[in-house]
């Protein structure tokens, strides 16, 4: 099966620059890899010029387009940025194309599939994206863009429960498949740091509107006795409560901010903390939980972004059902005698070995894209018997 999808992060994420990277970027990374040791063919449409800024050596098949800093605004798309991403398409003859995220590259890469009669596939990558919040973060333009690509997709890849319901009611006769995120963990990993080893609670991600920085502070200035690092950087555009809360947060003495981790240095400072803490207000199915279960690290968040409760379920640390629930249960894991925080550790790796494997959701994948390429083929296949016959 020959995977076509389109992402704009990924270049700098393999080059592990300084560089806000969304969920979406790593978890397609992730699938990419995944499929081409599965056997299957897949590459990545990204922009002009990252073949040379990333460098060989690289598992993933980058196609260059067009360049984003290059023309005059809505005019580009119709004249520059949509024939470029149509003339790489087609050439690379992909059987399937995914597109991941609400935005405008939804619709050009659900006209661009439709254009070469193959199936579009969207990845759900936020709760927001199925309900109706999602009207609400978009521009007009781009709302009618993303809403023009759902009623054209051939079946959506969602993270969580909670997604496939709302979609499954939406677009009644399209799939939808449930396909949990995937995280690399080595055969041979370190077994999880003791708790005498781990010394701050840890906190990572963009410095954004829906990570709810305003909570953080008010729990490191309710507990002053516990040590908080925490790593990211500002989004562009970032909202002032957000910025006024990463301000509070350098004067607080029990708070370091350690600036923008890169992804060679996301396992050391997950696995020298004693708890991951996410204050998000929604997510779908967060990437930094994983990789935190990875290294035996318990995640502390709240009851709506534990997805599908698997924080509960299988006791993998704390999923609080409101904010005094929150601070309270970062204390109790803070406080947590060696012997129980230890188990916690192993299961927590243990847990993600067995149920997150890349290997494990590339074949997830592909057994969700293939009745659709086989359809696809056998609906172009009659059309050529029809033309042949006239």
């Amino acid at each position: 099966m020959r995977i076509l999808s389109i992402d704009f992060s990924i270049p700098y994420l393999l080059k592990d620059d300084d560089y806000p990277i969304g969920g979406w970027a790593v978890q397609l990374s992730i699938w990419l890899r995944a499929l081409e040791n599965a056997g299957h063919e897949a590459a990545l449409l990204t922009w002009k010029g990252a073949l040379a800024h990333v460098g060989s050596g690289q598992q993933i098949t980058l196609i260059e387009t067009y360049d984003p800093t290059q023309g005059l605004r809505v005019a580009k798309w119709f004249y520059s940025y949509i024939p470029k991403i149509f003339a790489a398409a087609r050439a690379y003859h992909p059987d399937v194309m995914i597109q991941g995220a609400s935005a405008v590259d939804s619709a050009i890469m659900a006209f661009v599939a439709g254009q070469l009669g193959i199936p579009f596939v969207h990845r759900i990558v936020n709760d927001v994206n199925v309900d109706e919040r999602c009207k609400l973060d978009l521009r007009f333009d781009e709302w009618i863009a993303y809403s023009w690509a759902r009623h054209r997709t051939a079946a959506f890849l969602c993270q969580n429960e909670y997604q496939r319901g709302k979609l499954s009611a939406l677009f009644p006769n399209t799939p939808v498949h449930v396909l949990h995120n995937a995280v690399v963990v080595a055969e041979d990993a370190p077994a999880p740091l003791p708790r005498a080893e781990r010394r701050y609670v840890a906190w990572l991600g963009v410095f954004r509107h829906q990570k709810n920085l305003p909570l953080l502070l008010r729990i490191a200035q309710e507990l002053p006795a516990v040590k908080f690092r925490v790593a990211g950087m500002p989004e562009r555009g970032a909202d002032q409560a957000t910025l006024d809360a990463v301000n509070g947060l350098c004067h607080l003495p029990n708070v370091e901010l350690v600036g923008y981790v890169r992804r060679a240095d996301v396992q050391q400072f997950l696995s020298e903390s004693t708890m991951l803490l996410s204050t998000s207000d929604f997510e779908g199915f967060s990437n930094v939980f994983l990789e935190a279960f990875a290294v035996g690290t318990p995640v502390v968040t709240r009851r709506q972004v534990d997805p599908d409760s698997i924080i509960v379920r299988h006791s993998l640390g704390a999923s609080a059902e409101h904010e005094l629930a929150l601070s309270k249960s970062v204390k109790a894991f803070w406080d947590m005698g060696e012997n129980e925080y230890n188990a916690f550790a192993q299961r927590c790796q243990s847990y993600v070995k067995a149920n997150h494997s890349p290997t494990v959701k590339a074949r997830e994948l592909v057994a969700a894209l293939t009745p659709l390429v086989a359809k696809s083929k056998r609906a172009a296949a009659t059309r050529y018997e029809t033309i042949q016959i006239k």
